[in-house]
């Protein structure tokens, strides 16, 4: 299972420096939307948004897009050229439109699935959108406690629609070396790396590379 790292997360005073660490040690770059209404949380901006996705392009860029109004974003998601675009819908009365919109806009499209979406509402939207994701902490808990019961809905996505299904909230190093076989595409992870990011380059290679309790350079 990769890792990719949330820029969100980062020293933001520090963002370019933080991004190419991440594009360095992970080739992988994860980029949060968020505006305070649709979830609690504000992070970026869509003009960060498309610098990144510029300026790193060969790292796998991961958009996820917490909006209320998603359509107001369309062109400008387009214009990131990322390699995918998760869209939240749970707050939407026609998600399946937006869905269908960005769709035809050729952008690569991926499904955020939280404790937000009831069951059964959104199962038939995963007919419309290439990639998952799932939510591990509950919207709304600021301690972020991770999950075991929305670990289950992924692992059960990746499972029986074997799409590329990842996770996203309060991902561990211990939780993601336990998951590292399971079909699981790809956890997004934040404070787990850049908190230390030499322990996190580190602990990454010695998984990678079978050398656990070693000293890796």
């Amino acid at each position: 299972m990769l890792i990719s790292p949330s820029v969100a997360s980062s020293d933001l005073l520090r963002l370019g420096e933080e991004a190419a660490f991440a594009d360095r040690h992970f080739r992988q770059l994860h980029i949060d939307i968020e505006d305070g209404v649709a979830v609690p949380n504000i992070t970026l901006g869509m003009g960060v948004c498309k610098r990144i996705c510029d300026l790193w392009s060969h790292s796998y860029r991961s958009l996820h897009l917490s909006v209320l109004r998603p359509m107001d974003y369309l062109e400008r998601v387009k214009g990131c050229h990322a390699d995918i675009v998760f869209l939240q819908v749970s707050h939407l009365s026609h998600p399946l439109e937006v869905l269908t919109a960005y769709r035809a806009a050729g952008i690569p499209l991926g499904l955020a699935i939280s404790n937000r979406d009831q069951a059964g509402q959104w199962e038939g939207l995963l007919d419309y959108v290439q990639q998952a994701l799932v939510v591990t902490n509950f919207v709304g808990d600021f301690q972020r406690k991770f999950q075991p019961a929305m670990l289950d809905i992924a692992l059960d996505i990746a499972k029986s629609r074997q799409m590329r299904t990842w996770i996203d909230g309060n991902v561990t190093f211990p939780i993601w070396r336990e998951l590292r076989d399971s079909p699981l595409y790809a956890a997004v992870m934040g404070g787990g790396i850049y908190q230390d990011k030499e322990a996190a380059v580190r602990q990454y290679v010695a998984a990678e590379t079978g050398h656990f309790g070693r000293n890796i350079e």
